[in-house]
This record gives structure tokens, sequence and C-alpha cells, in this order.
């Protein structure tokens, strides 16, 4: 087998440096987000997750993602995630932030933020826009009353601004592979008829208002990004003509970056 020849231009492309919503990251590669299993129980940072992420950022990557962190201890999917839903977290997260900077050479790093909404492993009397049956799980979550939406917005917008505290250089919000706002973008887990659900523009809505509430908590300067789903690879599902619609919402309303995926 040949050797793969890879063109200059690319080659130099990739690392070059990249401004993404005024966040200068040195070079285009960026490590995505993997969960790591490492945090206690409670959803602290423990020493172990600390070398890792030194280890990822001696990596040479311009970006590290990280792992997702729960935003509401009902939003967690499964044992030893990191929490960012208390501001007792915040000093063990800011450890996370500080190794990245100091050993990864000019390497950024953005918190991962999510609720697994019905794709819970262990929690029971799981929620989600709509009471659609979950397979992975095996289990039917409760739908979210107006009030919870607001609840999980507002905890939304706190974990953004507990991030920026612990020094993190950006957010990401998680909104992709099935969890809670996923499930909000997605027509066949979103069945609402209200305000949350029902054309593009108001399954889109819960996101909308986090990304505004988020900006009257951390500023304009500070960079979301979210990942959300080109396909779901379901039935009544969404599908690249659907996903092109909500990315150009999100674009529009702000986001600094869109990160795709696909599955649910």
């Amino acid at each position: 087998m040949s050797k793969l020849e890879i063109p200059k231009r690319v080659k130099f492309l990739a690392f070059e440096p990249k401004e993404i919503g005024g966040m200068v990251i040195k070079n285009r590669l960026v490590r995505s987000a993997t969960h790591e299993g490492m945090a206690s129980e409670d959803g602290s940072v423990t020493d172990e997750l600390v070398e890792l992420y030194k280890t990822l950022a001696e990596g040479g990557v311009g970006l590290i993602i990280t792992g997702y962190a729960y935003v509401q201890p009902g939003g967690k999917a499964v044992p030893y995630q990191k929490g960012i839903d208390r501001d007792e977290l915040i000093p063990g997260l800011r450890r996370i932030a500080e190794t990245v900077h100091e050993h990864g050479d000019g390497c950024k790093v953005a918190m991962q933020l999510a609720h697994c909404g019905r794709q819970s492993f262990f929690l029971e009397n799981t929620i989600a826009p709509s009471a659609v049956f979950e397979p992975v799980v095996n289990m039917m979550p409760r739908e979210m009353t107006i009030e919870e939406i607001e609840e999980t917005i507002e905890a939304f917008a706190e974990a953004a601004r507990r991030a920026k505290e612990a020094g993190f250089d950006a957010v990401q919000l998680h909104a992709a592979h099935g969890y809670l706002l996923s499930g909000f973008l997605s027509p066949y887990t979103n069945r609402r008829t209200d305000e949350y659900g029902g054309n593009t523009e108001k399954r889109v809505k819960i996101v909308e208002d986090i990304y505004k509430r988020t900006i009257e908590k951390v500023g304009k300067d500070f960079p979301i990004l979210i990942k959300m789903n080109v396909d779901d690879f379901l039935e009544g599902g969404i599908n690249l003509n659907e996903s092109k619609k909500i990315a150009e919402r999100l674009s529009k309303m702000g986001f600094a970056a869109i990160e795709t995926s696909g599955c649910m």
C-alpha cells in the first residue's frame, strides 16, 4: 500500500491559527468530547481526571473539548461523570483549565455542558421533551413541564457561568446523540404542542433561550459552541434537510461554532 499523500495546502491549513468567536486557537486540530469516567461519585474532579487533560494538552491540539458535564443532578447520564451543577465544583474544574493552559503551549479548552434527558443508565423517572420510549435504557421518560424547561435553561446558563469562572475558554452545548437538547431538536422525540414543539423554530426555542440567558451571564465575548446531529438515523427524526435548517438558525443566533455528529 502506498503512503497517503496529503496535499501541502491541507497540511498548512491544519496547522494555521483559527479564530472561533474571538477565541484564537493555535491550529485547527480539535479534540472532540468523549466521556472520561474519572470523576468522583459526586461529580467532583479527581487527580486522575486532571492528569488525563495534562496528557491531552501535551499532544499539541489547538482546542480540547472536555467530556460532558451534567448541569443538573437529574441530567447525569452515567456514574463517575463530572458535574458542573453547583459552585463548590468550580475549584476542581479550575484545575483542568489551569493544567491545559500550563501544559498545552497555548492550547484552549472548552467545557461541554449536557443534560442526558431520557438517556440515563441509572436514574429513574427521567425527563424528556415528550414521553417517547427510550429503548437503549428501556425506560419511558416523563414529559417536562414548562417550569422544568425554564429551570433547565437556567441550569445550562449557570453551568456556563461556572465554566468561565473556572477559567475555561469556551463552552459547548451537547445537543446531539439523543440527550435532552437533541431530544428537543428532533421531531421524533419532541411531540409537544406548546411553544417548545412543532415546527423547526419551536423545536429550536430551548436552545435559543439557553443561548440568550447564557450571554446575559457570561457576556458576548465568551464563545458558545454547540454539537448537534446531522441525522438521527430514525424514521421521523432529523435528516440532512432538517439539520441544515437548524444549523442555519443556530449560526444566525450567534453560536461560535457547530460540531456535527449523528446518532440517537
